[in-house]
């Protein structure tokens, strides 16, 4: 999956192709946040927006056939990048929700994603039922048989046809969304910088009762009776959707703690590897509730107010993981490092390694050189040599922490010249986001970091050897 982006924040012109592990590094203030927030927005958006650009062609089409019913292939074929523009220009508009900013904010801004593979859906089986009311009256069912491309709504209730509000076009749209469009845009789960704070206000942190009571006691009784929607689009801002909903799944801990996802059944392993970095476990206690369990017999719990940052930095990662990852997630995570021992950053990449090769595809910005050496290891160890194998064993390495280079991306944030459009004009230069390269045999080569560690080196071999003996 592919995002070009023009005059979004700081980044002039970029281009950003996830991998299933991909990287952005670079200097502060020089767009890492907005590439990776407008990434997320799109992602949790998406079926917004394709409501919005489909509706209009579903009634026509449905219109013109005399019936709800629709050729996949012929709609979809080789035009899902076509789709995905779409949804890109439409995605503009929410930019300024993504963000919380102000709409001048994003003037000029343009977002292009496209895919490079094409799937084939037509050996996708679908079913669907629309019911109502308290008995699950069925009103509809949607349909696609696994050897057909054709989606066909067949209606029960012919009054649904005659209602204003029955939302039809709504429902195929949202069947077309499973069948075509969700294998490229998996679900997404962000971990935002502000996860350590929200680990610790997390009961206080009901963003929309906050956002609610805050306008309602700027709004007369007689405004709320006239105008009652205006309350809702007022409460409608805020925080940047990736720190809301980051907020918001933290709230919900207690709630979600006896469901297991997919990833953990599967993969056991990897929450083990997770449990050793934090060295323990998170336990939801009846008449305690949320505490973090130190491992070893006897040690007692603590709440999150008396654990350590790091205990409060990754209480959502394990939630996730334990409760609702799966292979095909975007996880989104800034700043891993965050509140880390570069013991436990290490620890930390080893882990990313475990849910890539499980699955799970991870975006990451960074600031740390830890983390990416680690990568580091992890890409040489898997040339899968002699010598490798034997540096693996020796230093105890699992083959699922090994991570093919062909896998990863690295992008660091910084400018470059653009040639200029019209002939005479001088280049200029432009922010951006420069790709690494990345060898088999070293790993990925970080101008970013390597330019202050070498200068903090050659001060400091100055400073030991430059004096009089």
């Amino acid at each position: 999956m592919k995002f070009e982006f023009k005059k979004l924040g700081l980044l002039d012109e970029a281009t950003l192709e996830l991998a299933d592990l991909t990287l952005i590094c670079g200097e502060n203030n020089t767009g890492k946040t907005y590439a990776t927030y407008a990434v997320y927005g799109f992602l949790r958006s998406w079926r917004r927006l394709l409501q919005m650009v489909l509706a209009q062609e579903i009634e026509a089409i449905a219109k013109a056939e005399g019936a709800y019913k629709f050729d996949l292939q012929e709609m979809f074929h080789r035009k899902v990048n076509d789709y995905l523009a779409k949804l890109g220009e439409k995605y503009i508009s929410l930019l300024p929700r993504t963000f919380a900013a102000n709409k001048s904010f994003f003037d000029g801004v343009r977002v292009v994603v496209s895919v490079n593979d094409t799937l084939d859906f037509s050996g996708t089986p679908f079913q669907r039922t629309i019911k109502d009311g308290p008995a699950g009256k069925v009103l509809a069912t949607l349909s696609k048989e696994s050897d057909s491309n054709v989606l066909e709504l067949l209606i029960a209730d012919d009054s649904l046809l005659r209602s204003p509000f029955s939302g039809l076009s709504h429902f195929v749209v949202d069947a077309m969304a499973d069948i075509v469009f969700s294998p490229y845009l998996p679900d997404t789960h962000v971990s935002s910088a502000e996860r350590t704070g929200a680990a610790i206000f997390r009961r206080e942190l009901d963003i929309a009762r906050t956002r609610m009571l805050e306008k309602l006691s700027n709004m007369d009784s007689k405004e709320i009776k006239q105008n009652p929607f205006k309350l809702l689009e007022q409460v409608d801002a805020g925080y940047a959707w990736p720190v809301e909903d980051n907020v918001d799944f933290i709230r919900q801990l207690e709630d979600i703690d006896k469901q297991t996802g997919q990833l953990a059944t599967e993969t056991p392993a990897l929450l083990q590897a997770f449990d050793a970095i934090i060295g323990g476990s998170y336990k939801v206690i009846k008449d305690m509730g949320l505490v973090f369990q130190p491992k070893g017999s006897g040690k007692p719990r603590f709440s999150m107010n008396e654990s350590s940052s790091c205990i409060r930095a990754l209480l959502d990662v394990g939630f996730y993981l334990r409760c609702k990852a799966k292979p095909g997630d975007v996880f989104i995570i800034d700043e891993p490092e965050l509140n880390l021992h570069p013991r436990n950053q290490r620890a930390f990449a080893r882990l990313v390694a475990r849910m890539v090769n499980a699955g799970v595809r991870v975006f990451i910005t960074t600031h740390s050189d830890y983390l990416i050496k680690e990568f580091n290891t992890l890409i040489m160890l898997a040339q899968n040599t002699a010598h490798t194998k034997t540096m693996q064993q020796t230093h105890g390495y699992a083959d699922e922490e090994l991570l093919n280079p062909q896998r990863v991306r690295l992008y660091m944030t910084g400018t470059e010249l653009k040639a200029a459009s019209v002939k005479g004009k001088r280049a200029t230069r432009i922010n951006t986001l420069k790709p690494a390269t990345i060898y088999p045999d070293r790993g990925i080569e970080v101008t970013t970091f390597d330019t202050t560690i070498e200068e903090m080196n050659a001060i400091q071999s100055e400073i030991l050897y430059g004096g009089d003996l």
